[in-house]
């Protein structure tokens, strides 16, 4: 599946998308393509198994990042099709925004099993509850870290008094 593919396959699904693309190789000859795509959460299930079912090859997933916005937190699932091919690749961003006040995404580990550590991390760092998560232990926070406090917030869910995060919670 390429690219235009792609898009055709999530055409009236997705809220928007761009594509990005930039040079890259040694010579700067090869254009590299990524596909940013804009997803209501309550869609996010859906299109993540469309283009799973659609793909020649089970799409690569590489991982879920996030960000606090302020009233929102945005999480993006990165995944990559035709990965492995030579100049074929193609990275395929699914950007959902939650709003702080329902801070909630499903989880997608039913889809994609690798999701899992991704899904566990956005629990762990930025209180996201991802429902349908069956395993939510810490995965790098120490056991005594106080609960309600999320490292990766900028509000009053962050951290005060937070010295490295491998010698635990110092007050």
């Amino acid at each position: 599946m390429n690219l235009e593919e792609v898009i055709e396959l999530l055409k009236g699904m997705a809220k928007k998308y761009r594509i990005q693309s930039k040079m890259a190789g040694v010579k700067k000859k090869v254009e590299r393509k990524s596909l940013w795509i804009d997803v209501d959460r309550d869609k996010l299930l859906e299109i993540v198994q469309l283009v799973v079912d659609n793909s020649t090859e089970f799409p690569h997933f590489c991982v879920a990042s996030t960000s606090d916005m302020g009233e929102t937190v945005e999480v993006i699932y990165h995944f990559t099709i035709n990965y492995g091919k030579p100049l074929e690749e193609v990275q395929i961003n699914f950007k959902v925004n939650l709003p702080k006040k329902d801070l909630w995404i499903p989880t997608l580990t039913k889809i994609v099993p690798g999701t899992i550590f991704s899904e566990r991390e956005l629990h762990e760092m930025m209180g996201i509850e991802i429902k349908g998560l069956q395993d939510t232990r810490h995965l790098f926070l120490t056991t005594d870290f106080p609960k309600g406090v999320y490292p990766w917030r900028r509000d009053e869910t962050g951290p005060k008094n937070l010295n490295k995060l491998y010698e635990g919670w110092k007050q």
